[in-house]
């Protein structure tokens, strides 16, 4: 048998193995789905002002506005909201995303893990084009971001106006990262990196417009403690 072909199953079979379903030990950690404005307690952001709950119809959710007055310390994304009291290691995140602005080549939402603090974590970039910059998994680790993913696909299509699923898998003992969208069958991207390590989940953008709710973290375990970067936003 072709070694190449062996290489390629080899890599795969952690990935094919955790997509599967929950793996043994994993429970539902956190979850929220803005219904009570007291909601955005859970978060810190970059800058609260760009971030609120609002409503369409019955519908409650969390949005962020690409106006911000944030600069981030390295070239990398400047509108965070990050889930305040838990640090994760291993987990599967499944949310729902809507871009708000019309959608164009650079339309993106991104989602944050392993954040340790302004200058160094991970973030997930979904966006509608793909370049070295655009659309993969990204490391800032006090340096401006760097592509890490090892395959992803040349974008993927949010729609006007549209909801989409999104699923993250984090395993730091096999090294992986998957991300779907909408098809919960078949990666959108994924990385093997081994500079994994445990800390805080967000979401955000590298400057557009975005909505999230129905957001679901499982886990093994996760560390109860308040993230000491960025501010709160004061409920109504």
């Amino acid at each position: 048998m072709n070694k190449f072909f062996l290489l390629i199953v080899y890599w795969l079979i952690p990935i094919l193995s955790f997509s599967q379903s929950l793996p043994d030990g994993y429970i539902l950690l956190y979850q929220q789905n803005f219904s009570a404005s007291a909601a955005i307690k859970d978060f810190k952001f970059s800058d609260p002002a760009s971030w609120e709950i609002k409503s369409n119809k019955e519908n409650r959710f969390l949005e962020f506005t690409s106006h911000t007055r944030y600069v981030p310390p390295f070239r990398s994304p400047a509108i965070l909201g990050i889930v305040t009291q838990h640090i994760f290691g291993d987990f599967i995140l499944q949310a729902d995303l809507m871009q708000s602005n019309s959608e164009t080549e650079h339309s993106n939402i991104c989602i944050f893990f392993s954040v340790k603090d302004s200058s160094h974590f991970y973030y997930i970039q979904l966006a509608s084009g793909s370049d070295d910059s655009t659309h993969g998994i990204f490391l800032v680790k006090n340096a401006p971001r760097c592509k890490v993913s090892n395959w992803q696909t040349s974008g993927i299509n949010w729609g006007n106006g549209k909801w989409n699923r999104v699923r993250v898998e984090r395993s730091i003992v096999n090294r992986i990262v998957n991300v779907y969208f909408n098809d919960m069958k078949n990666p959108v991207m994924t990385t093997k990196n081994p500079e994994l390590v445990m800390g805080y989940i967000g979401f955000g953008s590298f400057d557009g417009s975005g909505r999230i709710d129905n957001v679901k973290i499982w886990g093994p375990t996760s560390i109860p403690q308040d993230a000491g970067i960025f501010e709160s936003k004061i409920s109504p």
